[in-house]
This record gives C-alpha cells, sequence and structure tokens, in this order.
C-alpha cells in the first residue's frame, strides 16, 4: 500500500521539477529593483553555467547590481529565461518589463563582421522608465532591424538606474 503513495510522491517531484513543462532555457536571476541595461556573455572560459529552472538545481547566477552576467554556458537561440530571485519567492520576470531584447547574431561592425563576443542586452524595468533610454540602442539600429556599431563600447551602458 506505500507503493501508490511512493509512486504519487516521485511524480509530483517530476512535475514540479519544471521536467513535465518542457521547459529547455538556462535560468538567470535579478533583484526585483533592478532597472535598466542587462548583458549576459556567454562561452566565458571559467564562468558559471547557467541552470534550468526546477527545485533541484545547484546554482544559478544573479545579475549583479553591474549588469553583467558572464556565464560558460552557450547562448541558446532564445537567450535565457529571466528570473526575479527574492529571499521570499522566485518568479519569472514578467515580459512586459523586458525590452529590446537583441543578442549578438543581430549586431555588427561597419564591415559586416560581427563580435567574438557572443551576448545578449535587453533592458529591464516599466515601458515609462525604457522610453527615457532606448535610444541608447535604437540610434545603431538600421531599416533592416539589424544593429551596427563600431565597438562592443557603443553598447548602452549597464547598470541599475535605481
Amino acid at each position: 500500500m506505500r507503493l501508490p503513495g511512493i509512486l504519487i510522491l516521485l511524480c509530483l517531484l517530476f512535475l514540479a521539477n519544471g521536467c513535465g513543462r518542457g521547459r529547455t532555457l538556462p535560468v538567470a536571476y535579478i533583484s526585483e529593483h533592478y532597472y535598466g541595461w542587462l548583458r549576459i556573455e556567454y562561452g566565458v572560459a571559467g564562468g558559471p553555467q547557467l541552470d534550468q529552472p526546477g527545485i533541484f538545481h545547484d546554482y544559478s547566477p544573479y545579475f549583479s547590481e553591474s549588469g553583467l552576467l558572464r556565464t560558460s554556458s552557450q547562448m541558446k537561440p532564445e537567450g535565457a529565461e529571466l528570473y526575479y530571485g527574492t529571499t521570499m519567492e522566485v518568479r519569472p520576470v514578467p515580459a512586459h518589463m523586458i525590452h529590446a531584447r537583441v543578442s549578438s547574431l543581430n549586431i555588427t561592425k561597419p564591415d559586416g563582421s560581427h563580435f567574438p563576443q557572443t551576448f545578449e542586452i535587453m533592458f529591464i524595468g516599466p515601458s515609462d522608465v525604457y522610453e527615457k533610454h532606448r535610444n541608447q540602442l535604437d540610434r545603431f539600429k538600421q531599416p533592416d532591424g539589424q544593429y551596427v556599431m563600431r565597438t562592443i563600447q557603443d553598447l548602452p551602458r549597464l547598470g541599475s538606474m535605481y
């Protein structure tokens, strides 16, 4: 009679770990009070791995107030999932708080070559705050939707604004 109870418990743990949801994107955490530009640099030797969501994970890196996260994980086409991580809860960053998410695949130098770093950059915050800072990236946007800039230093300045 104990076997059905154990099987039910194992099934619940399996589902709670995200295995039944088809999630395969890596996870990164930010402070709920972070508003500003973020950048994830992928494929950095010695950097922490981004974890998969669920209850059985070792460690998923947090963005510091600098707004830069360097990871040894490889970039997935969809990027990483962003979560607010607090001492009380972990929850996804709502889509309406993520703006101008662009990967290095869409950014080239004037000669058409790509930068050696693999990264994605985005703005986190309410729309009214983003609107005040959107030109920091939009000024490089071309009619075809690609971005052209001379150096990686042309990217928006990272860091929390508050």
